[in-house]
């Protein structure tokens, strides 16, 4: 069997095998459930857009424009990438296994070449796929010619890649002349494009009446099709330009000149071949060590670094409070916490700024009080999700939990506090900081309320992320076959549809939740502000608070005798 049948083989078998896998599952009750959920939610985002409204839908300049100057800007960032980030080799990547199997093997050089640039091309046509489903079907009125320009284009882009890793990996072997030749080069063009672009926006300035519609779309559209601009923009043009046509006849129009630089760069690729089976070994041992560091929790263990621990465990006292304590190491080991805080932070920045709130540059203080008021308000709804160190974490180990000396309620209860510790300390410190910050104080309307409804949510907001985490773990014990563990990464339709159902039936429950607490911060707050007014808030948020947490007590000693009762290995099997 020649090697080229021998792969197509390959890869035919596989992907049957993957499908044949897909469908067995799908005798099971939960994935079954999970696909059509699945496939609903997909039917609704996709299909139905392009089955049942048709594809001919007219498209606003305003989005085509900033469509193609996204594309064109898009391709060339990519082109500046392939020859200024990234290491000095040959960009081609292999698995382990196409290692172990194919570089012994009776294979040539240019045989392994043309195998990787066909998978290549496989990956840059299922991305243009991916492009036409989110993307091309809002820009183009032709999806279908908008999915083969978009072949074209990645395609392109992704030999291009290739032939300047082989350029750079040349270059270095040649010792310094190659570098300063490669860098004089770049420099050259990079100057070449910043004086262009400098001396077009002197020509076009941005224009006095912005504010008028159309001022800014005109101006570009003048900016665009400058003689500078036009020239640095042409390769970009050239790939996505069969992308955007109109019609057939504009895309047959675009079509030989995409083609010729498809194969211009794969004669390119061809002239430039460098030796790369020393790279592609060194590049697939680093990626499988780095799968071992993220996927096999155990095959870390003997590089944990513990640090300082948050608090001295005694020999002695109540036993639940190792797995609080074991957890809240895990927390820390595992991180995230700050950068998601931060991560929250610039995203309300970006926001204010689309928004065109402009008072983080002329009045700090205004911006972050209302800001970390909405992060501590957005870490109550996504918090409990995030936020992991509890039974989720500890799924694989179910079977060790319940052989501990600890009764269900001990466990469920130590499990719950890292994660609500920590997320509770987060938003405190964000509400104790919009607080002193103030919220609303430039409007004489909310300024008076800004205090008693931040002491409000200094116990409801903790309380409410507790009830998240709760729900979140009920679901582990109740359901634990629909939980994945963090060290899975379930794929298909089918585990979309689980998220999807799980997501839903937790703000359910919450919501439900919810209810008492309400109604019983309603029939305390409201006589009580007949008297105390505006002040009366933090107290009926105490009210609601108590009463959450009265619900997740109760909860919680439920859960405890559902932990107790669960068969570990009964849901196991189910699984398997």
């Amino acid at each position: 069997m020649s090697f080229s049948r021998a792969v197509a083989f390959l890869w035919v078998r596989t992907w049957r095998n993957r499908l044949v896998r897909q469908v067995q599952r799908l005798k099971r009750p939960r994935y079954l459930l999970g696909a059509l959920v699945g496939a609903a939610y997909l039917y609704s985002l996709v299909g139905r857009s392009v089955f049942v409204q048709g594809t001919g839908r007219a498209v606003s300049p305003n989005a085509r424009l900033f469509a193609e100057f996204s594309l064109e800007v898009s391709v060339l960032g990519t082109l500046v990438t392939a020859w200024v980030l990234g290491a000095d080799r040959p960009a081609l990547s292999f698995t382990q296994t196409e290692v172990q199997y194919l570089f012994p093997a009776p294979v040539t050089r240019r045989a392994l070449l043309h195998y990787k640039l066909l998978r290549g091309l496989l990956s840059a046509t299922l991305a243009a796929l991916a492009a036409t489903v989110f993307v091309g079907r809002f820009t183009s009125p032709r999806p279908e010619l908008f999915f083969l320009g978009a072949a074209l284009a990645m395609g392109t882009l992704y030999l291009h890649g290739t032939a300047a890793s082989f350029v750079r990996a040349w270059l270095v072997s040649r010792g310094r002349w190659g570098g300063a030749v490669r860098w004089a080069v770049v420099g050259l063009v990079l100057v070449a494009v910043t004086g262009t672009l400098v001396s077009t926006l002197q020509a076009h300035p941005w224009p006095d009446n912005a504010g008028a519609p159309f001022a800014v779309r005109e101006w570009l559209r003048e900016v665009l099709n400058a003689p500078g601009p036009r020239a640095v923009l042409w390769p970009g043009r050239a790939l996505v330009a069969p992308s955007m046509a109109r019609s057939g006849q504009d895309f047959l129009r675009y079509l030989p000149a995409s083609l010729a630089l498809l194969l211009a760069h794969y004669a390119w690729v061809m002239a430039v071949e460098v030796p790369f089976e020393d790279s592609a070994v060194a590049s697939a041992d680093a990626r499988t060590r780095q799968q071992a560091r993220r996927g096999d929790r155990a095959a870390r263990g003997g590089n944990i670094r513990v640090g300082r621990v948050p608090f001295a465990l005694k020999a002695r006292g109540r036993p639940e409070v190792a797995l609080l304590w074991k957890n809240l190491i895990a927390r820390k080991r595992l991180g995230g916490g700050l950068v998601m805080l931060l991560g929250f932070v610039v995203m309300g920045a970006l926001v204010a700024l689309v928004l065109g709130d402009l008072r983080m540059f002329s009045n700090t203080r205004e911006l972050l009080g209302p800001m970390s008021l909405m992060v501590a308000v957005a870490m109550a709804v996504i918090g409990p999700t995030a936020f992991r160190t509890d039974l989720r974490m500890d799924l694989p180990k179910l079977e060790l939990l319940r052989a501990l000396p600890l009764t269900g309620r001990q466990v469920v209860r130590a499990e719950l506090a890292a994660s609500a510790l920590t997320l509770g300390v987060a938003q405190w410190v964000m509400l104790l900081v919009a607080l002193v910050l103030g919220v609303g104080t430039d409007d004489e309307t909310l300024a008076p309320w800004s205090t008693p409804v931040v002491l409000g949510l200094l116990s409801v907001l903790p309380t409410l992320g507790l009830a998240g985490l709760f729900v979140q773990n009920a679901a582990v014990v109740l359901l634990p076959a629909w939980i994945p563990a963090d060290s899975e990464r379930a794929r298909g339709v089918e585990a979309l549809g689980q998220r999807l159902l799980t997501l839903v039936g937790t703000l359910v429950v919450t919501l439900l939740g919810l209810l008492p607490a309400a109604v019983v911060a309603l029939l305390v707050g409201y006589p009580l502000f007949t008297v105390m007014g505006r002040w009366a808030v933090p107290l009926a948020g105490l009210v609601a608070a108590g009463a959450l947490f009265a619900e997740v007590a109760l909860g919680v000693a439920f859960l405890g005798r559902a932990f107790e009762r669960l068969d570990v290995s009964e849901e196991q099997s189910n699984a398997g």
